[in-house]
């Protein structure tokens, strides 16, 4: 029922449980408190809301003239071309597309991200993992289930989420390549989806349907640039992203053995229609080092002591050539989520469908969330904020003014984080998040 949908074939736009209309007529680490400790089970713990590198202030991207608060700034979302996904009410060359004839849309949220013919503001929360790098492909010798080993509490926390008013969930895939997840072979490259990721992979859509919430995958995080000498984890062998991006061979064997083949699990899901959108990588900038190959954005400064770092041609290949086969196996939109709009330029031609940004209080300082995302020279496309703490630690705002603000300035969606990490806790500040769903019941949900 998603737009994806729409591209196979499928035109039937009716959901049980939405209460709103079929369709549209016209119209971390790195500040996200980052992974788990890798030298032994992780849980739900993390790792605090610093930012690993480049927290002060650069050069920003200020193009465009201002709009001031309150004008919609965004757009529906488009393919990397700027044509329209599919859902849009017109294509490209002004043609009627499958939206045309979908009947009116009862509550369009008209910055937000169009997805089945449907505008709405895309609002969440991250979860992002139950079990660092275990939930999809399990860790057997950390006795570690995937979620298809876990469906109880996977479920439990979901149907939580729901009653609290989240539409989108933010779930991380593989956040660093260890233990069961891929198989690679002698040379170090991936030959396939390994442990029991295929089975999580359905489990999550699954457990979404019953649910009834939606779900944003995130492939991959700048974790996995990590050297395979930091911070091992214990008995868990260890692959680095890094050397697999940095060549365009190795590149391609990730694509076409990793990417692939999670495109087409989820595409086979008799519940794919939770699954409402993709997110290549979360926080790339942190694992990229040297110049920015776009005007207005601060070199890339990651950290050489830790991460096996890559450049931004060489990320940029990476989400372009992800964004095409996720596209190309299930229709659905693509995003990269960086990680601070004082990178606003990074993604404006990697294929991607939105833009996603993050925002915690050092971004805050330096590049605030109040500007119009006319100066940041982002208004071709709708702009998700895919991640900020929940409990606004260092952001000196409250929630409800914040996703308000988010809102009337013409952000596409807020996903706040997380669920499980203990530093930004989720049960005291759900109710906070249901408050401004309950709210906007109609232009929050799918």
């Amino acid at each position: 029922m998603r737009n994806w949908l729409l591209l196979v074939g499928v035109l039937q736009l009716s959901v049980a449980g939405f209460g709103c209309g079929d369709g549209l007529d016209g119209g971390g680490e790195g500040g996200a408190g980052g992974e788990a400790g890798d030298s032994g089970p992780s849980g739900s713990n993390s790792s605090g809301a610093g930012a690993p590198a480049s927290s002060g202030a650069g050069a920003g991207s200020s193009t465009g003239s201002g709009t001031g608060a309150g004008s919609s700034t965004g757009g529906p979302a488009s393919t990397g071309s700027g044509d329209p996904v599919a859902g849009s009410s017109t294509s490209s060359g002004g043609e009627p597309s499958e939206c045309a004839g979908a009947g009116e849309d009862e509550c369009p949220f008209e910055a937000g991200v169009e997805i089945a013919c449907r505008l709405r503001f895309m609002y969440g929360v991250n979860y992002a993992w139950r079990d660092f790098g275990a939930d999809f492909g399990g860790q057997t010798k950390w006795s570690q289930a995937g979620i298809s080993g876990k469906k109880s509490q996977v479920l439990a926390d979901l149907q939580d989420m729901r009653a609290h008013g989240v539409d989108v969930v933010r779930w991380w895939i593989y956040p660093r390549f260890y233990g069961d997840q891929i198989n690679f072979d002698g040379q170090g490259n991936p030959t396939g989806l390994g442990g029991t990721s295929t089975q999580d992979i359905l489990a999550a859509l699954e457990l979404a349907d019953q649910a009834q919430v939606n779900v944003m995958f995130t492939l991959f995080s700048f974790d996995g640039f990590h050297k395979t000498s930091y911070n091992p984890p214990n008995g868990l062998s260890v692959a680095s992203m890094g050397p697999l991006v940095a060549d365009a061979g190795r590149r391609a064997k990730l694509i076409e053995n990793v990417v692939r083949p999670i495109a087409r699990t989820v595409a086979s899901s008799p519940h794919r229609d939770r699954m409402l959108a993709w997110d290549v990588i979360n926080e790339p900038e942190w694992a990229m080092t040297g110049p920015s190959l776009y005007g207005g954005d601060p070199a890339f400064e990651g950290d050489s002591s830790k991460f096996d770092l890559v450049t931004h041609q060489q990320m940029e290949a990476l989400a372009k050539e992800s964004a095409a086969v996720l596209r190309g196996e299930t229709g659905a939109p693509v995003s990269v989520g960086s990680a601070a709009i004082k990178w606003g330029q990074a993604w404006t031609r990697s294929g991607v469908d939105f833009y996603q940004v993050h925002m915690y209080g050092w971004v805050n300082d330096h590049f605030p969330y109040t500007k119009p995302l006319s100066e940041y020279g982002l208004t071709d496309k709708p702009v998700v904020m895919g991640e900020f703490p929940i409990n606004m630690a260092e952001m000196d705002v409250g929630y409800d003014k914040f996703v308000g603000d988010l809102y009337n300035m013409g952000y596409a969606g807020a996903l706040s984080w997380s669920i499980t990490d203990r530093n930004f806790p989720w049960s005291s500040n759900k109710t906070t998040v249901k408050a401004f769903a309950d709210q906007h019941p109609c232009e929050t949900r799918y």
